[in-house]
């Protein structure tokens, strides 16, 4: 695991491995799971209040190896977290 800058990533559109959008609210959060390469991942989080679109948010961005992922995915307190149940199910 390793916080990295974002904006030096070149995202393409098949780097895009999952995407999940909170409901539709006054605050909204983003999680995208990007397969950069074989075993490596990024994922980039980020959320905006209504004020704001998601183009005008602060970004997080942490690299991850599969088996990171894997364990995360697994852990009891994501148990019942969308995003963390389709990383489960697709890595």
């Amino acid at each position: 695991m390793k916080k990295i800058d974002w904006k030096t990533i070149e995202i393409k559109p098949h780097h895009i491995f999952i995407a999940h959008t909170s409901e539709p609210d006054y605050e909204m959060s983003r999680q995208i799971l990007l397969e950069i390469q074989y075993d490596k991942y990024v994922i980039l989080e980020g959320s905006h209040c209504s004020c704001y679109d998601f183009d005008d948010t602060e970004r997080e961005a942490i690299e991850y190896s599969g088996e990171e992922l894997r364990k995360i995915a697994n852990a009891e307190y994501n148990k019942n977290d969308k995003f963390w149940e389709q990383v489960k199910a697709h890595v």
